[in-house]
This record gives structure tokens, C-alpha cells and sequence, in this order.
């Protein structure tokens, strides 16, 4: 499988030790080196490549393709959107499976959080500064000596579906979460998983 974000290899690591050969693409070398670092301890079948998911280099095609802890929020726009469904579908075997997870905060989250400082886990801090105009949301996160700052951009659970159906998706499959409940209305997390045209579907 690809998979597109691997980041420190949490998903990847398993996914091999699982007997399920990874190839893994980020585009932080530090992210990549704790990864290996991980996978280190055992004979894995894991490929790690450093690059951008809006240009990938040839990998080949795959099965199954996954963008795991919503790394598709860090794509600005409609046109970035597009052309990495695209592209990912272009690495599909026939019929092969692409699966990923985005958030879309409703009005409750963004009010509820912005500009405050949130523990989520012990030691770790979160804050969030939403500019809902443009689908945006800056965030900070820091630890006792670590802190770190990304932009993320959201959309709704029919622009999802839009999109993939666009860069040439069949067989859309939308989740209210990773136990397969149902996408409801107003469900602030969203799990995606579509097929590649031809051959069985995965």
C-alpha cells in the first residue's frame, strides 16, 4: 500500500508488521527518520520517500492508498484538491482502494476553541484561530520545550464528494467515523473511501 503522510510511521510500522508491504511518502526527512527509526527493530517491507504529495514522484501502483490523521487539510484549495485526487487515482491499480480522513468543524468547535489554549492530552497544548470565510484554521500546538504552527483548510462533506467524483472516482463511500457509522448531517469528522474504475473493487 501507499501511503501518503506516513509521518513517525504509527500507521505504517503496524501496517508492515501485518505482512502488508509500505511504501510511505512525507515531506518532513525529520518525521521519515523517526519512522525508520521505529521500523528499525524489525524486518519490514517499508519504503520511505521524501516528497510532496502535490508532486509525487513514480511509485508505481498500488491496491490500496491511504492519507491517514486528515494530511488533506494541507492542501489550500480546490486546485491542490483536485490535482492530488488525481494523481493518486493515477497510482490505483484497477480497482484499487483510496481511503482518508478530514475533519469540518462545526460552529460549536470553532466557538468553543478559538484563540484558547486546550490540554488534549497530558503535557500537549492546543491553539486554534478559525477564519471561517475562508475555511481556514491556524493551530498551534506545544509541549514544554517543542512548539509547532501549521495551517490546515477544511470542506464540507459535499465538496468531498464533488471533488472525487471530478478526478474520476466510482463507488464513493462516506463514514461518520472509522467503525463505519453513518455521515450525518452537522458530523464534524468524516471518513472517505473510493474506488479506481476497473477490475474488482477493493
Amino acid at each position: 500500500m501507499l501511503e501518503i503522510g506516513v509521518g513517525s510511521g504509527r500507521v505504517a510500522v503496524p501496517t508492515a508488521l501485518a505482512g502488508v508491504p509500505v511504501v510511505g511518502v512525507d515531506t518532513s526527512e525529520e518525521m521519515l527518520e523517526l519512522a525508520r527509526r521505529r521500523a528499525a527493530p524489525h524486518d519490514l517491507e517499508l519504503t520511505l520517500v521524501h516528497a510532496d504529495m502535490r508532486d509525487l514522484p513514480d511509485l508505481a501502483t498500488f491496491p490500496l492508498v491511504t492519507v491517514p490523521f486528515r494530511a488533506f487539510l494541507h492542501l489550500r484549495d480546490d486546485g491542490e484538491r483536485l490535482a492530488v485526487l488525481r494523481a493518486l487515482h493515477d497510482r490505483l491499480d484497477p480497482g484499487g482502494t483510496l481511503a482518508f480522513d478530514v475533519f469540518h468543524p462545526d460552529q460549536v468547535d470553532i466557538t468553543e476553541t478559538h484563540g484558547r489554549w486546550i490540554e488534549r492530552e497530558p503535557g500537549i497544548e492546543e491553539r486554534a484561530l478559525w477564519d471561517e470565510a475562508a475555511r481556514r484554521l491556524d493551530l498551534v500546538v506545544r509541549t514544554d520545550d517543542v512548539c509547532a504552527e501549521m495551517e490546515l483548510w477544511w470542506v464540507d462533506p459535499d465538496g468531498w464528494r464533488r471533488l472525487l467524483e471530478e478526478a474520476g472516482y466510482g463507488r464513493i463511500r462516506a463514514y461518520g467515523w472509522f467503525d463505519r457509522r453513518p455521515l450525518e448531517p452537522g458530523a464534524t469528522d468524516s471518513v472517505w473511501v473510493a474506488n479506481r474504475a476497473g477490475g474488482p473493487i477493493g
